[in-house]
């Protein structure tokens, strides 16, 4: 059984809630829609997507950024506490 066509702007919408690290289910239920659908969308291959393959690399989504960003501070401040312990040595 067919359901109802999903317009291209929703296709892209979808796509991009994906890229930003949204889970399928979630993006799912945002727009009303199954979330094999969602799966099938975000996997959908063709010009309007600009996606040629496995040779290019994806966009960091904005958790990832986050991580990066927390894990430079992590490493800045285990470095301040090495050179604290360091001084405080006779």
């Amino acid at each position: 059984m067919a359901g109802k066509r999903i317009d291209d702007t929703t296709r892209q919408k979808i796509k991009e809630a994906h890229a930003s690290g949204l889970s399928m289910r979630t993006i799912a239920r945002e727009f009303g829609i199954g979330s094999s659908s969602v799966d099938r969308i975000v996997k959908e291959e063709g010009p309007q997507n600009g996606w040629s393959g496995k040779s290019e690399k994806k966009g960091k989504t904005e958790r990832q950024l986050k991580i990066e960003a927390l894990e430079k501070r992590i490493d800045a401040l285990e470095k301040k506490i090495l050179g604290l312990k360091a001084r405080q040595k006779p």
